[in-house]
């Protein structure tokens, strides 16, 4: 039996756990910096913690459910954001491989410590509640201090960067989105790099639209993707 190559063919016989993985990915290069966008956008130090006691003043300034919306969109953060680099790096992975690569190894660098982020912020959360707690205000600057958690926030500002640039620079190389999503991608990470010692968090926001706007047109790529079938392949 002679396999046909022709395109119509093609997509007829694409499996539906394809389509599911190509939808789910191209989710979460979308959602990924929308949540985190609008986790900044509701925090109440505006992306860019002080630290000290002036985070834990930051946290008693505002109300309690502006808290609260921030951290349920901090929350759910883990759940997109390592796939939404696999996912770029998946798109660029046959044309670009080795930038596809260490693209990726670079985004879960810097994604994975999330989660250590949203639970020192809830900790923060409920000495701000609290009220005359210096002990536990030192507590949290100790905590913040220690090398492994120093290490986990160095890992996430530089990995969450280089993830973005190499990836962009990869799917722009690779062809596969339009130049100008590709540079975007690309012009995001500077000004969240200037965020931190500007210590303005408008920057930090700006950044991730750059990386928002840019990561449409690779979702939309990651959803009309087909894999090819090899002759004599079976499903």
């Amino acid at each position: 039996m002679v396999l046909s190559h022709q395109p119509g063919q093609q997509r007829v016989a694409d499996p539906l756990y394809r389509r599911l993985h190509r939808a789910c990915l191209a989710g979460c290069i979308i959602l990924a910096p929308l949540v985190i966008i609008l986790g900044f956008v509701f925090d109440p130090t505006g992306g860019v913690p002080p630290g000290g006691s002036a985070t834990i003043a930051a946290f008693q300034a505002v109300s309690p459910l502006r808290i609260q919306v921030f951290l349920f969109f901090n929350a759910i953060t883990p759940y997109f954001f390592p796939l939404s680099y696999l996912g770029l790096g998946l798109l660029a992975m046959k044309r670009s491989p080795w930038l596809a690569t260490i693209g990726i190894a670079w985004g879960l660098v810097g994604s994975l410590p999330w989660p250590l982020f949203v639970a020192q912020e809830a900790v923060v959360k409920d000495v701000a509640q609290m009220g005359n707690s210096a002990p536990f205000e030192m507590l949290v600057q100790r905590v913040s201090s220690e090398w492994a958690v120093l290490w986990l926030f160095i890992s996430w500002i530089v990995g969450h960067l280089l993830g973005y640039v190499l990836l962009g620079t990869a799917l722009a190389r690779a062809r596969i989105i339009p130049r100008w999503a590709a540079c975007l991608i690309i012009a995001g990470p500077p000004f969240q790099a200037i965020a931190y010692p500007a210590h303005l968090g408008i920057l930090q926001i700006f950044g991730f639209v750059l990386v928002l706007i840019g990561s449409v047109p690779a979702a939309i790529a990651m959803l009309k993707r087909r894999d090819e079938v090899e002759p004599g392949a079976t499903e």
